[in-house]
């Protein structure tokens, strides 16, 4: 089943690129894959973004992404590594890279995500402001 989740969450990322393409990013909710109560969270140690740490659903999810992006030009987000850790949870570690508007001044954030799957879908997520604070997390 861990091989499995990994492939679910790699193919995932696959679909958000694709949706975010489209400047669709909720239809990343099509897939299948993705849970329609899926749970977007921040660690509680990270500041509250936009006075919240939890984004539920469909809307939520294009909420934050919406918000998240906004500041920036050529916004994306890579994975670097998945890691499989047990229980139904994935550890990914991702960089984002961007370009401020305005400025024009290159940003670049590597963050730990600590995904949950339950049957075979993707149910919540928490994001970390480091890899190690994800790894931590996990127990790994």
């Amino acid at each position: 089943m861990s091989d499995e989740n990994v492939e679910i969450l790699r193919r995932s990322y696959e679909e958000f690129q694709a949706a975010m393409a489209r400047d669709d990013p909720g239809s990343w909710f099509d897939s299948g894959d993705v849970s329609g109560d899926f749970e977007w969270s921040l660690d509680p140690r990270y500041p509250p973004f936009e006075g919240r740490e939890v984004w539920r659903g469909r809307e939520g999810f294009v909420e934050f992404v919406r918000i998240w992006t906004e500041g920036f030009e050529d916004w994306s987000i890579r994975v670097e590594r998945l890691i499989d850790a047990g229980e139904d949870r994935v550890i990914a570690l991702t960089r984002q890279t961007a370009i401020g508007k305005g400025g024009g001044v290159p940003v670049e954030l590597y963050i730990g995500q600590v995904w949950e799957l339950e049957d075979g879908r993707l149910a919540r997520v928490t994001n970390y402001m480091s890899q190690s604070d994800a790894l931590r997390a996990a127990g790994l």
